[in-house]
């Protein structure tokens, strides 16, 4: 059982922490550029995008130095550099000499060590678990996410409203100074990774493109890929149309569109809780196709929210949300599973970099996608249409790729060969 492997509980636990005050951060950033610097939707808007800008762009060479290096040691790093980078904004508010642009390039920065620790955490775990326990180790990881996802946010609005938005985001500062102490308690030595092509730019070059033979000429994980790129698509058009609907469509207020939003994302943690069991007793194959075909379906649930009095809406709308948010982490833990048990722990680095720009940048493009359809059609219930079709198209990719015959482990002849 991992709950007795001390190494793999020190990088829960640590990761858990940072998990919590990340989300901290989620409500404090974007709080502090609206309360101190009086920003509104553009500036908060492009305080967010310099977060997710360094997954996009830098992804695929972070990948490269991921293999090249060893992991913990990148992760301690990450670290500590978001603890200081985070730490120097409450500093500069104390001293009187906190501006916009140094809140904008400790977001940036802070995007940077992001992308570092992610692909690090990734490697690693490989690395530290064997192939047995990659499924429950990715399950007690997204139940970390879930947890802090629901909690950390509303901890962060009752920090800032408490000590102001600069001193919360002391908290998430810390929060990755308790986990760079606890990753230094490892006791597992990690072996010296040796670059197969050596140094230089020739090399690298080499490099970022066996990272996209990787993971495109790979047909598991071409397909993985794309079904995941597809399902966040839709979820992250769905994401930002809920509120423009929920307010302009059915006259919800804020408190009723908390409401109905807090008791339908309360769904995750049950889903984190039970991913491993759902991923085990189904197959991962089954279990991906069942729940891209529940986020399609709650995706047509939400237009439903339109056809009655606003108490009716106010239900349709939780279990809509309910459905998505059961869906999200056993989605997640087959996903990663599948693409740890089909990936050399050497290439992980590689194969992260170039799905991280598709995977997570479609958190970026599916809003614009989103408002764009809303204003072609001057609707706004055909992007909750538009989502759904999205999510079923992830599951053609699942079949496309012959991922839904794959039960738990990833036959020799869809793994990478180096």
């Amino acid at each position: 059982m991992l709950f007795r492997n001390r190494d793999f509980g020190l990088l829960w636990s640590g990761e858990t922490v940072s998990l919590l005050g990340s989300e901290v951060s989620v409500i404090a950033l974007p709080s502090l550029a609206v309360l101190a610097f009086g920003q509104g939707a553009v500036g908060v808007g492009l305080l967010v995008a310099l977060q997710w800008l360094p997954f996009v762009l830098l992804a695929p060479i972070l990948g490269v130095l991921t293999d090249r290096l060893r992991r913990l040691p990148l992760m301690q790093i990450a670290n500590v550099a978001r603890f200081v980078i985070l730490g120097s904004l409450p500093l500069a508010w104390a001293l009187g000499g906190l501006t916009i642009a140094h809140l904008y390039v400790a977001a940036l920065l802070k995007g940077v060590f992001d992308v570092v620790f992610q692909l690090a955490y990734q490697a690693y775990l490989t690395q530290l678990l064997p192939r047995e326990d990659f499924l429950d180790g990715n399950a007690k990881t997204q139940l970390s996410r879930s947890l802090s996802i629901v909690f950390g946010r509303s901890i962060g609005g009752a920090l800032v409203g408490l000590l102001g938005a600069a001193r919360a985001i002391t908290v998430d500062a810390v929060s990755y100074l308790v986990s760079f102490v606890a990753l230094s308690r490892i006791r597992a030595k990690e072996p010296e990774v040796a670059p197969s092509g050596g140094r230089g730019l020739a090399a690298t070059m080499a490099d970022l493109r066996s990272g996209l033979s990787i993971t495109f000429g790979n047909r598991l994980l071409r397909y993985l890929t794309l079904m995941a790129m597809f399902g966040n698509l839709a979820v992250s058009m769905v994401l930002a149309m809920i509120i423009v609907f929920a307010y302009r469509d059915l006259g919800f207020t804020p408190a009723e569109l908390g409401l109905a939003l807090g008791v339908g994302g309360a769904p995750v943690l049950l889903g984190a809780l039970l991913s491993r069991r759902v991923n085990e007793g189904l197959g991962i194959g089954r279990t991906l196709i069942l729940t891209h075909v529940l986020l399609g379906v709650a995706f047509l649930i939400f237009p439903l929210a339109d056809t009655g009095s606003k108490a009716t809406a106010l239900v349709v709308v939780m279990v809509a949300e309910g459905i998505a948010t059961f869906t999200s982490p056993i989605a997640n833990v087959g996903i990663m599973s599948l693409i740890q048990r089909a990936t050399p722990p050497e290439a992980m680095g590689r194969m992260g970099g170039v799905a991280l720009p598709l995977v997570w940048g479609a958190n970026a493009a599916g809003p614009l996608i989103g408002a764009a359809v809303a204003a072609l059609f001057a609707s706004n219930v055909i992007p909750f249409l538009v989502a759904s079709l999205l999510a079923f198209l992830a599951v053609v990719w699942v079949v496309a790729g012959g991922v839904h015959r794959l039960k738990d482990e990833v036959p020799e002849d869809m793994r990478v060969v180096l």
